[in-house]
Protein backbone atom coordinates (compact mmCIF):
# COMPACT_ATOMS: atom_id res chain seq x y z
CA UNK A 1 0.00 0.00 0.00
CA UNK A 2 2.59 2.67 1.20
CA UNK A 3 4.44 1.40 -2.48
CA UNK A 4 1.85 2.26 -4.22
CA UNK A 5 1.06 5.53 -2.57
CA UNK A 6 4.84 6.65 -3.23
CA UNK A 7 4.39 5.39 -6.90
CA UNK A 8 1.61 7.21 -7.53
CA UNK A 9 2.77 10.15 -5.80
CA UNK A 10 5.82 9.94 -7.85
CA UNK A 11 3.90 10.06 -10.93
CA UNK A 12 2.25 12.69 -9.93
CA UNK A 13 4.76 15.09 -9.35
CA UNK A 14 6.43 13.47 -13.30
CA UNK A 15 3.14 14.43 -14.66
CA UNK A 16 3.05 18.12 -13.26
CA UNK A 17 6.96 18.47 -13.54
CA UNK A 18 5.93 17.62 -18.06
CA UNK A 19 3.11 20.26 -17.53
CA UNK A 20 5.12 23.04 -16.36
CA UNK A 21 7.61 22.50 -18.38
CA UNK A 22 5.65 22.15 -21.81
CA UNK A 23 3.53 25.57 -20.71
CA UNK A 24 7.24 27.21 -20.01
CA UNK A 25 8.29 25.87 -23.52
CA UNK A 26 5.24 27.19 -25.71
CA UNK A 27 5.38 30.17 -23.71
CA UNK A 28 8.73 31.27 -24.82
CA UNK A 29 8.45 29.74 -28.27
CA UNK A 30 5.12 30.96 -29.10
CA UNK A 31 5.27 35.18 -30.21
CA UNK A 32 2.19 37.30 -28.82
CA UNK A 33 0.71 38.46 -32.20
CA UNK A 34 -0.56 42.76 -32.08
CA UNK A 35 -3.79 42.05 -31.98
CA UNK A 36 -3.78 40.94 -28.80
CA UNK A 37 -1.95 43.59 -27.17
CA UNK A 38 -3.72 46.21 -29.00
CA UNK A 39 -5.38 49.22 -27.39
CA UNK A 40 -8.49 50.06 -28.39
CA UNK A 41 -9.51 53.62 -27.45
CA UNK A 42 -13.12 53.26 -27.61
CA UNK A 43 -13.62 50.56 -25.53
CA UNK A 44 -10.99 51.58 -23.17
CA UNK A 45 -12.10 55.31 -23.12
CA UNK A 46 -15.56 54.21 -22.35
CA UNK A 47 -14.20 52.88 -18.73
CA UNK A 48 -13.21 55.85 -17.51
CA UNK A 49 -15.33 56.68 -14.43
CA UNK A 50 -13.06 58.64 -11.52
CA UNK A 51 -14.69 62.10 -10.51
CA UNK A 52 -12.39 64.94 -10.03
CA UNK A 53 -12.55 66.12 -6.82
CA UNK A 54 -9.27 68.39 -5.97
CA UNK A 55 -8.08 71.49 -7.04
CA UNK A 56 -7.79 72.72 -10.66
CA UNK A 57 -4.29 74.16 -11.29
CA UNK A 58 -4.58 77.29 -12.87
CA UNK A 59 -1.48 76.53 -15.17
CA UNK A 60 -0.03 73.73 -16.73
CA UNK A 61 3.36 72.95 -18.01
CA UNK A 62 3.82 69.89 -19.77
CA UNK A 63 7.79 68.55 -20.14
CA UNK A 64 7.94 65.51 -22.05
CA UNK A 65 11.51 63.87 -22.67
CA UNK A 66 12.08 62.31 -26.34
CA UNK A 67 12.80 58.71 -26.01
CA UNK A 68 13.66 59.22 -22.25
CA UNK A 69 13.27 55.46 -20.16
CA UNK A 70 13.89 54.29 -16.67
CA UNK A 71 17.41 53.33 -17.76
CA UNK A 72 18.48 56.91 -18.48
CA UNK A 73 16.64 58.45 -15.46
CA UNK A 74 18.48 56.02 -13.44
CA UNK A 75 21.36 57.28 -14.96
CA UNK A 76 20.66 60.57 -14.19
CA UNK A 77 20.00 59.66 -10.28
CA UNK A 78 23.26 57.27 -10.28
CA UNK A 79 25.90 59.63 -11.50
CA UNK A 80 24.66 63.15 -11.84
CA UNK A 81 23.31 64.24 -8.11
CA UNK A 82 25.29 65.97 -5.85
CA UNK A 83 26.34 64.35 -2.26
CA UNK A 84 23.97 65.29 0.45
CA UNK A 85 21.73 67.27 -2.13
CA UNK A 86 18.56 66.69 -2.65
CA UNK A 87 17.80 65.23 -6.15
CA UNK A 88 15.20 66.79 -8.48
CA UNK A 89 13.05 63.68 -9.35
CA UNK A 90 12.32 63.12 -5.52
CA UNK A 91 10.71 66.13 -5.51
CA UNK A 92 7.84 65.43 -7.28
CA UNK A 93 4.38 64.42 -5.23
CA UNK A 94 3.70 61.64 -8.10
CA UNK A 95 5.84 59.72 -9.19
CA UNK A 96 4.88 56.31 -11.35
CA UNK A 97 5.22 55.09 -15.03
CA UNK A 98 2.76 54.83 -18.40
CA UNK A 99 2.56 52.85 -21.29
CA UNK A 100 3.45 54.17 -24.23
CA UNK A 101 2.25 51.80 -26.85
CA UNK A 102 0.74 52.98 -30.17
CA UNK A 103 -2.80 51.73 -31.65
CA UNK A 104 -1.06 49.67 -33.88
CA UNK A 105 0.90 47.47 -31.25
CA UNK A 106 3.30 47.61 -28.31
CA UNK A 107 6.07 49.86 -29.83
CA UNK A 108 5.26 53.42 -30.90
CA UNK A 109 6.95 56.63 -32.65
CA UNK A 110 6.83 60.24 -31.25
CA UNK A 111 3.69 61.20 -33.51
CA UNK A 112 1.07 58.71 -32.29
CA UNK A 113 2.75 58.95 -28.40
CA UNK A 114 2.66 63.19 -28.69
CA UNK A 115 -0.93 62.68 -30.00
CA UNK A 116 -2.11 60.59 -27.37
CA UNK A 117 -0.97 62.82 -24.54
CA UNK A 118 -1.98 65.31 -27.01
CA UNK A 119 -5.36 64.33 -27.14
CA UNK A 120 -6.74 61.67 -25.28
CA UNK A 121 -6.58 59.20 -27.88
CA UNK A 122 -4.71 56.30 -29.15
CA UNK A 123 -3.20 56.26 -32.47
CA UNK A 124 -1.16 54.85 -35.30
CA UNK A 125 2.31 55.18 -36.29
CA UNK A 126 3.01 58.70 -37.95
CA UNK A 127 -0.40 60.11 -37.36
CA UNK A 128 -0.13 64.06 -36.01
CA UNK A 129 -3.15 65.22 -34.36
CA UNK A 130 -5.09 62.78 -36.18
CA UNK A 131 -6.72 59.39 -35.11
CA UNK A 132 -6.71 55.89 -36.77
CA UNK A 133 -9.01 56.80 -39.83
CA UNK A 134 -7.18 60.12 -40.23
CA UNK A 135 -9.94 62.19 -38.59
CA UNK A 136 -8.91 65.56 -36.77
CA UNK A 137 -8.42 65.06 -33.05
CA UNK A 138 -8.66 68.71 -30.68
CA UNK A 139 -5.27 68.55 -28.90
CA UNK A 140 -4.83 69.73 -25.47
CA UNK A 141 -2.83 73.51 -26.69
CA UNK A 142 -6.55 74.21 -29.01
CA UNK A 143 -8.60 73.22 -25.82
CA UNK A 144 -6.58 75.56 -23.75
CA UNK A 145 -6.77 78.69 -26.69
CA UNK A 146 -10.74 78.04 -26.69
CA UNK A 147 -10.55 78.41 -22.61
CA UNK A 148 -9.03 81.78 -22.87
CA UNK A 149 -5.78 80.52 -22.21
CA UNK A 150 -2.17 81.64 -23.49
CA UNK A 151 -0.11 78.76 -25.08
CA UNK A 152 3.26 77.87 -25.87
CA UNK A 153 5.74 75.00 -27.14
CA UNK A 154 9.52 75.13 -26.31
CA UNK A 155 11.28 72.86 -28.14
CA UNK A 156 15.33 71.80 -28.39
CA UNK A 157 14.60 70.08 -31.70
CA UNK A 158 13.01 71.89 -34.84
CA UNK A 159 9.50 73.36 -34.42
CA UNK A 160 7.89 70.71 -36.88
CA UNK A 161 9.24 67.57 -35.00
CA UNK A 162 6.74 64.84 -33.91
CA UNK A 163 6.01 65.57 -30.57
CA UNK A 164 5.58 69.37 -30.52
CA UNK A 165 3.70 68.83 -34.00
CA UNK A 166 1.07 66.31 -31.88
CA UNK A 167 0.22 69.23 -29.52
CA UNK A 168 -0.19 72.08 -32.23
CA UNK A 169 -1.28 70.49 -35.41
CA UNK A 170 -3.24 67.92 -37.93
CA UNK A 171 -0.99 65.96 -40.72
CA UNK A 172 -0.81 62.08 -41.69
CA UNK A 173 2.49 62.84 -43.35
CA UNK A 174 5.30 64.20 -40.41
CA UNK A 175 7.78 65.26 -42.86
CA UNK A 176 5.40 67.66 -44.79
CA UNK A 177 7.13 70.68 -42.58
CA UNK A 178 5.84 73.46 -45.07
CA UNK A 179 2.34 71.85 -44.08
CA UNK A 180 3.34 71.56 -40.53
CA UNK A 181 4.42 75.41 -40.29
CA UNK A 182 1.52 76.93 -41.95
CA UNK A 183 -0.64 75.37 -39.36
CA UNK A 184 0.75 76.72 -36.96
CA UNK A 185 1.26 79.95 -38.52
CA UNK A 186 -2.60 79.51 -38.71
CA UNK A 187 -3.40 78.82 -34.97
CA UNK A 188 -3.64 80.36 -31.69
CA UNK A 189 -0.44 79.73 -30.30
CA UNK A 190 0.88 82.52 -28.69
CA UNK A 191 4.67 81.21 -28.36
CA UNK A 192 7.02 79.15 -30.03
CA UNK A 193 11.01 78.16 -29.54
CA UNK A 194 13.01 76.36 -31.53
CA UNK A 195 15.15 75.18 -34.42
CA UNK A 196 15.20 74.57 -38.05
CA UNK A 197 16.79 71.20 -39.62
CA UNK A 198 17.28 69.72 -43.41
CA UNK A 199 16.25 73.11 -44.81
CA UNK A 200 15.31 72.40 -48.42
CA UNK A 201 15.21 68.85 -48.60
CA UNK A 202 12.21 67.54 -50.23
CA UNK A 203 9.08 69.03 -48.06
CA UNK A 204 11.54 71.34 -45.93
CA UNK A 205 11.38 74.81 -47.23
CA UNK A 206 14.83 76.80 -46.93
CA UNK A 207 15.54 79.27 -44.29
CA UNK A 208 13.72 82.42 -45.59
CA UNK A 209 10.51 80.45 -46.58
CA UNK A 210 10.16 78.92 -43.01
CA UNK A 211 10.31 82.30 -41.27
CA UNK A 212 8.10 84.03 -43.72
CA UNK A 213 5.73 81.35 -42.76
CA UNK A 214 5.92 81.62 -39.08
CA UNK A 215 6.04 85.72 -39.73
CA UNK A 216 2.41 85.40 -40.53
CA UNK A 217 1.97 84.73 -37.24
CA UNK A 218 4.45 84.96 -34.63
CA UNK A 219 7.07 88.20 -34.12
CA UNK A 220 10.30 86.47 -34.45
CA UNK A 221 12.97 87.35 -31.86
CA UNK A 222 16.48 87.75 -32.03
CA UNK A 223 18.85 85.64 -30.63
CA UNK A 224 18.73 87.88 -27.10
CA UNK A 225 15.12 86.60 -26.89
CA UNK A 226 14.20 89.86 -25.72
CA UNK A 227 10.32 89.99 -25.66
CA UNK A 228 7.60 92.61 -27.38
CA UNK A 229 7.28 96.02 -24.85
CA UNK A 230 4.44 98.36 -24.79
CA UNK A 231 1.68 97.68 -27.84
CA UNK A 232 3.51 94.74 -28.92
CA UNK A 233 3.68 93.30 -25.86
CA UNK A 234 1.08 90.63 -26.24
CA UNK A 235 2.26 90.12 -30.07
CA UNK A 236 2.08 86.07 -30.78
CA UNK A 237 6.24 85.65 -30.52
CA UNK A 238 8.55 83.10 -32.18
CA UNK A 239 12.73 82.11 -31.36
CA UNK A 240 13.74 79.89 -34.47
CA UNK A 241 17.56 78.59 -34.00
CA UNK A 242 19.54 76.84 -36.80
CA UNK A 243 19.90 72.59 -36.34
CA UNK A 244 21.47 71.59 -33.53
CA UNK A 245 21.89 75.27 -31.80
CA UNK A 246 19.86 74.37 -28.82
CA UNK A 247 21.83 71.43 -27.53
CA UNK A 248 23.01 71.36 -23.87
CA UNK A 249 23.81 73.84 -21.05
CA UNK A 250 27.00 75.09 -23.79
CA UNK A 251 24.42 76.06 -26.04
CA UNK A 252 23.54 79.57 -26.19
CA UNK A 253 20.45 79.79 -25.49
CA UNK A 254 20.38 76.54 -24.24
CA UNK A 255 16.88 74.96 -23.16
CA UNK A 256 16.86 76.44 -19.51
CA UNK A 257 17.17 79.90 -21.22
CA UNK A 258 14.51 79.18 -23.53
CA UNK A 259 12.08 78.05 -20.78
CA UNK A 260 12.56 81.21 -18.76
CA UNK A 261 11.46 83.47 -21.49
CA UNK A 262 8.56 81.53 -21.73
CA UNK A 263 7.86 81.65 -18.60
CA UNK A 264 8.46 85.34 -18.02
CA UNK A 265 6.19 86.25 -21.50
CA UNK A 266 3.10 83.43 -19.71
CA UNK A 267 3.40 85.02 -16.53
CA UNK A 268 3.19 88.80 -18.03
CA UNK A 269 -0.37 87.80 -19.44
CA UNK A 270 -3.58 88.10 -17.73
CA UNK A 271 -4.43 84.49 -18.00
CA UNK A 272 -3.51 81.45 -17.31
CA UNK A 273 -1.50 79.53 -19.52
CA UNK A 274 -0.22 75.83 -20.78
CA UNK A 275 2.91 75.70 -22.00
CA UNK A 276 4.93 72.14 -23.07
CA UNK A 277 8.57 72.30 -23.56
CA UNK A 278 10.16 69.35 -24.90
CA UNK A 279 13.82 67.97 -24.98
CA UNK A 280 15.24 65.79 -28.09
CA UNK A 281 18.22 65.02 -26.41
CA UNK A 282 17.58 61.68 -25.58
CA UNK A 283 15.93 60.26 -28.33
CA UNK A 284 18.57 61.82 -30.99
CA UNK A 285 21.69 60.46 -28.22
CA UNK A 286 20.20 56.99 -27.64
CA UNK A 287 19.26 56.53 -31.68
CA UNK A 288 23.22 56.47 -31.63
CA UNK A 289 23.98 55.18 -29.01
CA UNK A 290 25.82 58.21 -27.96
CA UNK A 291 26.71 58.14 -24.52
CA UNK A 292 28.41 61.26 -23.79
CA UNK A 293 25.83 63.12 -25.45
CA UNK A 294 23.37 61.33 -23.20
CA UNK A 295 25.19 62.99 -20.31
CA UNK A 296 25.54 66.21 -21.63
CA UNK A 297 21.38 66.34 -22.44
CA UNK A 298 20.37 64.99 -18.67
CA UNK A 299 22.33 68.14 -17.12
CA UNK A 300 20.09 70.12 -19.60
CA UNK A 301 17.08 68.17 -18.56
CA UNK A 302 18.01 68.48 -15.06
CA UNK A 303 18.16 72.12 -14.82
CA UNK A 304 15.53 72.98 -16.88
CA UNK A 305 13.09 70.77 -14.54
CA UNK A 306 14.85 72.67 -11.78
CA UNK A 307 13.83 75.82 -13.06
CA UNK A 308 10.29 74.53 -13.95
CA UNK A 309 9.79 73.11 -10.31
CA UNK A 310 10.71 75.96 -8.93
CA UNK A 311 8.37 78.29 -10.48
CA UNK A 312 5.40 75.83 -9.64
CA UNK A 313 6.65 76.18 -6.08
CA UNK A 314 6.83 79.95 -6.14
CA UNK A 315 3.80 80.89 -8.23
CA UNK A 316 1.52 78.04 -6.03
CA UNK A 317 -1.17 77.22 -9.43
CA UNK A 318 0.98 75.48 -11.36
CA UNK A 319 0.66 71.60 -12.46
CA UNK A 320 4.21 70.36 -13.62
CA UNK A 321 3.82 66.75 -15.99
CA UNK A 322 7.01 65.18 -16.63
CA UNK A 323 7.20 62.25 -18.72
CA UNK A 324 8.64 60.52 -22.03
CA UNK A 325 6.71 59.92 -25.40
CA UNK A 326 9.20 56.49 -25.49
CA UNK A 327 12.05 54.99 -24.66
CA UNK A 328 15.30 54.78 -26.90
CA UNK A 329 17.98 53.24 -26.86
CA UNK A 330 17.36 50.21 -24.40
CA UNK A 331 20.21 51.85 -22.18
CA UNK A 332 21.37 50.19 -18.70
CA UNK A 333 23.67 51.78 -16.54
CA UNK A 334 25.60 48.73 -15.10
CA UNK A 335 28.96 48.91 -13.20
CA UNK A 336 32.15 46.11 -13.44
CA UNK A 337 33.48 44.85 -10.67
CA UNK A 338 36.77 45.60 -11.76
CA UNK A 339 35.84 49.66 -12.07
CA UNK A 340 33.14 49.83 -9.30
CA UNK A 341 31.48 52.40 -8.37
CA UNK A 342 32.17 53.85 -11.50
CA UNK A 343 29.09 53.34 -13.79
CA UNK A 344 29.05 52.63 -17.74
CA UNK A 345 26.17 52.81 -20.52
CA UNK A 346 25.55 49.63 -22.23
CA UNK A 347 23.20 49.95 -25.34
CA UNK A 348 20.65 47.39 -26.55
CA UNK A 349 19.38 48.74 -29.52
CA UNK A 350 19.24 51.76 -31.96
CA UNK A 351 15.84 51.79 -32.03
CA UNK A 352 12.55 52.82 -29.68
CA UNK A 353 11.90 50.28 -27.38
CA UNK A 354 8.47 48.93 -25.97
CA UNK A 355 9.62 49.92 -22.04
CA UNK A 356 7.50 51.77 -19.97
CA UNK A 357 8.92 55.14 -19.16
CA UNK A 358 8.30 57.63 -15.98
CA UNK A 359 5.34 60.00 -15.60
CA UNK A 360 5.96 62.24 -12.32
CA UNK A 361 3.24 64.92 -11.68
CA UNK A 362 3.76 68.45 -8.95
CA UNK A 363 1.31 70.91 -7.91
CA UNK A 364 -2.02 71.61 -7.83
CA UNK A 365 -3.78 68.36 -10.28
CA UNK A 366 -1.12 65.94 -10.18
CA UNK A 367 -2.78 63.57 -7.55
CA UNK A 368 -5.23 62.95 -11.22
CA UNK A 369 -2.34 61.28 -12.56
CA UNK A 370 -1.38 58.97 -10.13
CA UNK A 371 -3.53 56.15 -11.82
CA UNK A 372 -2.55 56.63 -15.36
CA UNK A 373 -1.42 53.31 -16.86
CA UNK A 374 -1.18 54.31 -20.29
CA UNK A 375 -0.21 57.35 -22.60
CA UNK A 376 -3.95 58.62 -23.71
CA UNK A 377 -5.14 58.96 -20.23
CA UNK A 378 -2.57 62.01 -19.83
CA UNK A 379 -4.17 63.64 -22.74
CA UNK A 380 -7.55 62.61 -21.31
CA UNK A 381 -7.11 64.25 -18.22
CA UNK A 382 -4.98 67.12 -19.26
CA UNK A 383 -7.85 68.53 -21.41
CA UNK A 384 -10.65 67.61 -18.59
CA UNK A 385 -8.52 69.52 -16.30
CA UNK A 386 -9.11 72.79 -18.47
CA UNK A 387 -12.50 72.00 -20.06
CA UNK A 388 -14.41 72.40 -16.36
CA UNK A 389 -14.08 72.63 -12.56
CA UNK A 390 -15.81 69.33 -11.84
CA UNK A 391 -15.40 66.44 -14.57
CA UNK A 392 -14.22 62.52 -14.87
CA UNK A 393 -10.64 61.69 -15.37
CA UNK A 394 -9.95 57.93 -14.99
CA UNK A 395 -11.08 54.83 -14.09
CA UNK A 396 -10.81 54.27 -10.37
Amino acid sequence: MKNWKKTSLLTTVIILTLLVCLIYLFKISVSIPSSDIEFSPGETNSQVGAEYKGVKPKNIIVFIVDGMGFGHLSLAIQTQQMENSTSVWQEFDIKGWHDARSAYGPLTDSEASGTAMATGTSTNFGHIGIDQDQKPLKNLLEVASENGYTTGIVTDSYVWDGTPAAFSVHIRNEDDARSIMTQMAESDLDLLFGELEDLGEDDIPEKEESLEILSQRFQLLDKNLKLPEGDKASTPVAAIFKEDEVQDLNSIPNLTQLTETALNYMTSKDSPFVLFVESEEMDAASHENDSQRVLKGLKSIQQTLAQVLNFSKTNGETLVLFTADHETGGLAAVANWDEYPNMQIRWSTKNHTAAVVPLFAQGPGAEYFSKVQRNWEIGFCLKNLIRQESTQLIQE
